[in-house]
């Protein structure tokens, strides 16, 4: 059975932070089309991914960035 909602659904900001996406409908088009379209959709996300590989995502980073997880992490290392 596939899952419907992506795994980091509960403790993802877009979901749980209000104005973390300055945007509603912004807002509302990444959930309908990462967060709550099943796993085909959700595991493209760049902030599942990023969470997959560091254990974290940093709050710069949204589900159709264009930075691979190398330039993530190297982005992350220069801004601490």
């Amino acid at each position: 059975m596939e899952l419907k909602f992506c795994p980091n659904h509960k403790g993802c900001q877009i979901i749980n932070l209000e104005g973390f996406i300055k945007s509603n409908e912004i807002k509302n088009n990444y959930i309908s089309n990462y967060c709550e379209a099943g796993e085909e959709k959700w595991s493209n996300c760049k902030r599942f991914q990023t969470k997959k590989a560091l254990n974290f995502c940093p709050d710069f980073i949204l589900p159709d960035s264009n930075l691979t997880i190398d330039q993530i992490f190297e982005k992350i290392e220069t801004q601490l």
